[in-house]
């Protein structure tokens, strides 16, 4: 079945919704997300790239999402770090805080309902995983977890993103942020704050 229409507007879950507040409620999510998240700068303002309605909506991902958030130098080391077929991220910002040394970028994964979280793992060719598993080994370090763990798993689609991140703040050293965004009593998958925590809880364990 197909997600979104001709013009790449979606028809329901978390796609729908986070095209809903990039597009006519940006303050909104943008005073939201600056309240989450305190080591933005302050004075800062959040400038939405993706998913854009003038764009068609679309999700940029590997180069192209490096292109949209105006981080072309990072392209040769994000090649070398990480496969394509990278992460194609559901929202995307350009942190502006008027200095160039505190520009960086807003990543952004949005959720409707738990199983969201949950795919059927990394699939990748063997050359592709060799380089995902080195990837996912140097966050793990960065973040203080055991290489032991499997970040391959159901739970792959989180790990990544946080790889992304750890490849900014750490490979190319420019300031990035996840955001993980998940709308309660979504009309398609309806979720209540008692039934998120217990799942975000499950997934950051």
């Amino acid at each position: 079945r197909k997600r979104t229409d001709a013009l790449g507007q979606a028809f329901a879950g978390s796609q729908l919704q986070i095209q809903i507040y990039v597009n006519r409620r940006p303050e909104e999510l943008s005073q939201r997300l600056a309240s989450a998240l305190p080591s933005l700068p302050s004075h800062s303002r959040l400038r939405w790239v993706s998913p854009l309605e003038g764009k068609r909506f679309v999700e940029y991902q590997d180069m192209a999402f490096l292109s949209a958030v105006g981080f072309n130098d990072a392209k040769r080391a994000l090649k070398t770090f990480w496969p394509l077929g990278g992460p194609s991220w559901d929202a995307l910002a350009v942190v502006e805080a008027g200095r160039a040394s505190q520009e960086g970028i807003l990543l952004v994964e949005a959720k409707s309902h738990p199983p969201e979280m949950c795919s059927v793992g990394c699939r990748a060719s063997p050359a592709s995983y060799r380089k995902i598993e080195t990837a996912l080994n140097q966050t793990k370090r960065w973040l203080g977890v055991s290489e032991q763990l499997n970040w391959t798993g159901s739970l792959y689609q989180f790990a990544n993103r946080l790889a992304h991140l750890y490849f900014f703040r750490e490979v190319v050293r420019i300031q990035a942020w996840l955001a993980n965004v998940y709308f309660l009593n979504d009309p398609h998958s309806s979720t209540s704050m008692e039934v998120w925590g217990v799942a975000i809880a499950k997934v950051k364990a």
